[in-house]
């Protein structure tokens, strides 16, 4: 690709309308929504597990346990509609007090991060759909990939935390600043989301000389469509259905189940926008195979 003369930034000589058109196709014939669903299956088995492992590590942290905890459930508060923050934090309450207890972490840590990359891999799927090459890494290779991604993401999860606690405790000391610092916890969460994407577009997909870029249009689309799906769920389950006369006691737990699918439909779109974006760079110098996949590598 003539990437010295373009820039994914140009969108490929694309205008924003056709842009968009093209990603709404091919999101579509790449059924990005059956794929995210599958992922947010996998993320819903893992978040749990994940939680009281790391809550059992920072209980053996002197002053770091009950300020995370709290950090957490603020912005649990924020993020999430009413009714799974509810659920979250009874679920934190709960798995604060198995960690107390010296529950064993090995078996959970098993279970957890069996969940966590079948989840990694459901997005390497994805995306390598989204991106249109073929999966032809060798076994150790792509195994080696999967487990360093999902490191990578919960490493970034964990420095973003523990940024927005730092915050936290500077907006309790410095009063005059607390407005500037809660946006500033606001600004830390998003270039957090946008860091995790530029490392799945990097690495998921099976590309040949993929460059690093820390920032896509494809992660900003993705920012904003998560954003917006969070406040739109907020409003949607707060003001017109919270799924209780559908599924009862179930409620919470089949909202939360929706969230991670808008969440990690939102990611794939993002990629889906950058592969159309890719493809418009490398349509005028002849770099799209005739069967219409890239070549990997």
């Amino acid at each position: 690709m003539a990437r010295s003369t373009h820039h994914l930034w140009t969108l490929g000589g694309l205008s924003l309308r056709d842009l968009l058109r093209r990603t709404a196709r091919e999101s579509w014939q790449d059924e990005v929504f059956g794929q995210a669903g599958r992922m947010a299956f996998y993320h819903f088995i893992a978040i749990f597990p994940l939680l009281l492992v790391f809550f059992s590590v920072t209980a053996r942290v002197p002053y770091l346990d009950g300020p995370m905890k709290s950090a957490i459930r603020d912005m649990s508060n924020q993020v999430l509609p009413n009714q799974v923050s509810q659920l979250f934090q009874a679920m934190m309450e709960e798995l604060s007090q198995h960690a107390d207890s010296h529950v064993p972490v090995l078996p959970v840590l098993a279970g957890a991060t069996w969940a966590t990359l079948n989840a990694t891999w459901a997005m390497i799927f994805g995306l390598n759909t989204a991106y249109e090459v073929k999966e032809d890494r060798p076994k150790l290779r792509l195994g080696v990939t999967v487990f360093l991604l999902a490191v990578t993401l919960a490493v970034t999860a964990i420095v973003a935390l523990l940024l927005i606690l730092l915050g936290r405790v500077l907006r309790g000391k410095l009063d005059a600043a607390a407005i500037a610092l809660r946006g500033a916890e606001w600004a830390i969460l998003a270039v957090a989301l946008l860091l995790a994407f530029a490392v799945l577009y990097r690495f998921a997909p099976n590309l040949r000389n993929a460059r690093w870029k820390w920032s896509t249009p494809g992660a900003v689309c993705a920012l904003i469509l998560w954003l917006a799906a969070a406040a739109g769920a907020r409003l949607y389950f707060g003001r017109f259905n919270d799924y209780s006369r559908s599924y009862g006691h179930l409620n919470s737990a089949v909202m939360l189940l929706l969230w991670l699918y808008l969440s990690n439909a939102a990611m794939l779109i993002g990629g889906e926008m950058n592969s159309e974006i890719e493809k418009a760079i490398a349509e005028p110098a002849g770099a799209v195979e005739g069967d219409g996949h890239r070549r990997s590598g």
